[in-house]
């Protein structure tokens, strides 16, 4: 299973060392960053569940960099830490889409709990995806931009997480998806191939029979008869 990957952005490299020393012993994956826009690019490029972000970074600060996330749709937990123990900052950050301000220095067990309390579980966009496609898989129009605009992803975002968490893209899931309701159909309901066809989603039964017959070998009329 891969681990769950962790951002630390801090311009001082005694508070970077202190917080990768606290999780040390932790399944977590970490990057670091000096600045912002370096912070920026790691959120672009990797599956971050968690940043850690100090207010006043060098080239862009924490709440520019909040913005940005939320411009971007990138789908990450982040946390705030600042020394400037501002209570109305606070208010604003976490608007801004923080779920957590914190003053430095935190202590080990401290800052242990808010990772363990707001960091992702491993399986959860597994189980929302495969949710959603449960819940949608008939409607013959779905398309990836539906599926965007549920989740408020971006789409190379999302084509990210459909590739880990179920191993193939959008397409081939929600194919693979009506086929096994299809399959399911053929064996248990006296539904004609055209209902099946669309009940599970398919367009048009020469679609259906097509697909169904790559993927088991055989048509639907022939596989309801063995």
């Amino acid at each position: 299973m891969d681990k769950q990957q962790i951002l630390i952005v801090d311009d001082e490299p005694c508070v970077i060392s202190e917080l990768v020393g606290f999780l040390r012993d932790e399944p977590y994956e970490i990057f670091t960053a000096r600045n912002g826009i370096e912070g920026f690019e790691i959120l672009r490029k990797e599956e971050v569940g968690l940043a850690v972000v100090e207010m006043k970074i060098k080239g862009m600060d924490g709440m520019t960099l909040l913005e940005h996330v939320k411009a971007e749709k990138i789908q990450t937990v982040m946390l705030i830490m600042t020394d400037l123990g501002n209570m109305e900052l606070g208010e604003e950050v976490i608007k801004a889409g923080a779920v957590s301000v914190f003053d430095k220095p935190i202590e080990k067990d401290e800052f242990l709990a808010k990772v363990k309390k707001y960091m992702p579980l491993q399986d959860i966009w597994k189980s929302w995806l495969e949710s959603f496609l449960e819940a949608n898989y008939s409607n013959p129009k779905l398309r990836f931009k539906d599926v965007m605009r549920h989740f408020r992803f971006s789409e190379s975002y999302g084509h990210k997480l459909f590739k880990k968490h179920l191993g193939m893209p959008f397409r081939m899931c929600l194919r693979n998806v009506r086929l096994a309701k299809a399959e399911e159909a053929l064996k248990n309901t006296s539904y004609t191939l055209s209902e099946v066809a669309c009940l599970c989603g398919f367009a048009s039964l020469s679609t259906f029979s097509k697909v169904f017959k790559e993927k088991y070998g055989v048509s639907p009329t022939t596989y309801r008869k063995k």
